[in-house]
């Protein structure tokens, strides 16, 4: 299964791309693909709170907030994009 990651704003240095291919050998979930993401101490604090997405960590699944969270199953060629909450004015 090969998944697009899509980073945004200072996600894109914490990760160090915009973007990159995953290519998974099973099947996964949003929360899967997190944990094989955050794979420093570092990504991972910025990311979790625990074992819960911290509050500021928006995800899109394909353009659309993931129906079951971190429990949303993924399949071949989807698209996730992992950004921090954006305010302005």
């Amino acid at each position: 299964m090969t998944l697009k990651i899509k980073f945004f704003a200072y996600f894109r240095d914490l990760f160090g791309a915009r973007e990159r291919d995953l290519v998974l050998e099973s099947a996964a979930t949003v929360g899967g693909v997190l944990e094989v993401l955050t794979d420093t101490p570092e990504r991972r604090a910025e990311v979790f709170a625990g074992a819960e997405l911290k509050p500021h960590v928006v995800l899109l699944l394909n353009g659309a907030p993931p129906g079951r969270g971190l429990s949303t199953p993924l399949a071949d060629g989807d698209t996730l994009a992992i950004f921090p909450l954006l305010g302005g004015g």
